[in-house]
């Protein structure tokens, strides 16, 4: 008696049903395949209709070029596709659906009505004007093909899907969640394709209704509204055949996730790693931890240079040159960034940017002081005392770095501030009035672009709680926390020593051991030529254990341990085509948060106006290198609305 063979070819049926899985994970899915289908036929307008978030209906409308009854027909067997015809299509693909599996995936998974015509083939035909074909399909066993009355364009209809799967559809979420995803979906589309009309109706109800316009700008308004659209930014970035352009937030406009952030390739949605990581370190400046800005990028770069047959649903792709794409992204994030410096502002709206802000404690400081303390206060010292060290505003010589008056520290009681730089704003609260009568300003939630920076710098006024300078411009009044200020100072002036010339190193008299974990030592291995070039010398030293023998000089007064471990973290999460830059990075943040002025330190005016000034020269004077906001503001129209001049 022979063995009996455990291997066996699968069913059609079944087969297919796994294939689709590959493909159709939600309706959404469905949705995509669908709307991809239909903006390569050259649709221009597109009506997306669902119910039950979609498991009851998806239905897609489109007026593109439509098909025969031959290759309706044809359109349903595996891997058939008008799109490539050879090998060599695959390393050039400029269309966004290409391998033929998603019309017959879709029908072996749900009840199918698909309706067709080309208006050219409809006019000609001897039936007259508006014949089309009619598909019907039920899981995968075409139930019936007739002529139908159909102008031109396609119309595909799903109902019930999964009916045949039920395991695979316990799984679906809500129908609010399913809808969630169509609605992002369609939302993305639509951003990518301006010029084209797109409408999503959800049971009878219109969920989106966008009509074409002529720029990416003008759909954002469309779709989010001008508030959203003036929270945003151009980025605009060119380098031989790569071009990066699109938007992205100012620093405030933060998210707790990525949803957010919109991502094409060619116009084609994807989900990368390499453009998520570039927008990473473009932002790691000014970002807090968990927060993620808002972004809609777009790349265009000549289809040999990427590869998109790497996923089945198609939203991953690989890059050619992932280094040079990498470093365009990030160049031109961080060069719109630059040129947009902004300061927070006070209002009177919930805190929503940075959570970690204490509200109470922002309204206490932000409350007026009542007039009778105000006129009794030295809050304005003399007017000498407010003379700049040197000019500030345009044409002005920057602050000399090698000459950081802060350094030297005043640590002796013996070396008290004047009066007015150590003034103690004591809260008060305001009389109770009238309805109208407006209350302090409450918390930190909104941000505000300031004058240019060469129309004027800021004036030192006082010191509160000898931690923040209180200061005013053009623009109104600025509170400045002075540790987080002269880090970031000290940090840009570390990283541009640190790149400009050869690192000086310092030699450890006994060095400095400790053990790593396996990943860690990988992660070494890794960068140890990098470590190096910034003037770590890191040798293996039996089993788990390292030494370290020689740091970098500006970081020989740190704990250097704790900083080479913070890279080797950090490296473990960057993309290897980072490189030294990550690294430098760190390297300065820590020397610059150790360098750096505390709180609870007196400052002469004199000091605190060369802190202001150098901080104005900086490339980002409105975040610490760990993220944290430098300065808040409260405006002239805030002031002069709560004093009822305006």
């Amino acid at each position: 008696m022979g063995v009996m063979a455990k291997i066996r070819v699968l069913p059609d049926t079944l087969a297919n049903k796994i294939a689709a899985g590959e493909i159709i994970e939600r309706p959404a899915s469905v949705v995509k395949e669908l709307l991809e289908n239909a903006l390569d036929a050259r649709s221009r307008t597109l009506t997306v209709e669902v119910a039950g978030g979609g498991k009851q209906l998806i239905r897609v409308q489109d007026d593109g070029e439509g098909m025969s009854r031959d290759d309706a027909i044809l359109a349903f067997e595996h891997h058939a596709t008008s799109k490539i015809a050879s090998a060599e299509d695959l390393m050039s693909i400029t269309t966004l659906g290409f391998r033929g599996e998603a019309l017959p995936s879709m029908a072996s998974v749900a009840r199918l009505t698909l309706r067709t015509s080309v208006m050219a083939a409809a006019m000609e035909s001897s039936s007259g004007p508006g014949v089309g074909t009619e598909i019907e399909i039920h899981g995968g066993v075409i139930k019936s093909v007739k002529d139908a009355a159909w102008n031109q364009g396609t119309e595909v209809t799903l109902r019930d899907l999964f009916f045949n799967m039920p395991a695979r559809r316990k799984f679906l979420k809500a129908n609010i969640t399913e809808l969630t995803h169509i609605t992002r979906l369609v939302t993305q589309y639509a951003l990518a394709h301006p010029d084209k009309a797109f409408s999503l109706i959800h049971q009878s109800k219109s969920m989106l209704n966008c009509t074409p316009v002529l720029s990416l700008s003008d759909r954002i308004y469309q779709i989010f509204g001008e508030a959203f659209l003036k929270s945003l930014i151009a980025v605009e970035g060119q380098a031989e055949s790569v071009r990066v352009y699109g938007y992205t937030s100012l620093p405030h406009e933060q998210r707790s996730n990525t949803y957010s952030q919109y991502f094409f390739v060619n116009k084609r949605m994807v989900r990368d790693r390499l453009i998520s990581h570039a927008l990473n370190q473009a932002y790691r400046p000014v970002n807090p931890s968990g927060l993620y800005p808002v972004v809609v990028l777009f790349i265009d770069i000549p289809p040999s240079e990427i590869d998109v047959n790497v996923h089945p649903a198609k939203t991953e792709i690989r890059f050619r040159q992932s280094d040079h794409v990498h470093q365009m992204v990030v160049r031109a994030i961080e060069s719109a960034l630059t040129q947009h410096k902004v300061f927070p502002a006070f209002s009177r709206k919930t805190p929503s940017a940075y959570p970690a802000v204490n509200a109470s404690a922002a309204s206490s400081e932000a409350s007026y002081t009542s007039a009778k303390s105000y006129l009794s206060s030295p809050l304005t010292p003399a007017p000498a005392a407010h003379t700049p060290l040197w000019p500030v505003g345009r044409g002005a010589e920057p602050p000399n770095p090698a000459v950081d008056p802060l350094v030297v520290r005043e640590t002796s009681p013996s070396s008290a501030p004047p009066a007015s730089a150590g003034l103690e704003v004591s809260p008060c609260s305001p009389t109770k009035g009238g309805p109208n009568e407006p209350g302090p300003v409450e918390s930190l939630s909104s941000y505000e672009i300031p004058l240019t920076l060469s129309d004027g710098g800021a004036r030192p006024l006082a010191q509160l709680h000898e931690s923040f300078i209180l200061a005013s411009d053009r623009g109104g009044m600025l509170i400045v926390d002075q540790h987080v200020a002269h880090e970031r100072v000290l940090y840009e002036k570390t990283l541009a020593q640190m790149e400009s010339a050869a690192v000086a190193v310092q030699p450890l008299l006994t060095p400095l051991t400790f053990d790593l974990t396996p990943s860690q030592k990988l992660t070494l291995v890794r960068l140890r030529p990098e470590l190096s070039d910034q003037g770590f010398d890191v040798e293996d030293f039996g089993g788990a254990t390292v030494a370290i023998k020689a740091v970098p000089l500006v970081a020989a007064d740190t704990d250097v341990k704790r900083l080479l471990l913070e890279i080797m973290d950090t490296a473990e999460n960057e993309a290897p085509t980072a490189g030294l830059r990550p690294i430098r990075e760190r390297i300065a943040a820590g020397v610059a948060c150790r360098a750096a002025i505390k709180v609870n330190m007196p400052l002469t005016l004199e000091k605190m106006q060369w802190l202001l000034d150098a901080l104005w020269q900086t490339r980002v004077p409105t975040h610490c290198p760990h993220g944290r906001p430098i300065i808040l503001r409260l405006s002239m129209r805030d002031i002069e609305k709560n004093f009822h001049r305006i």
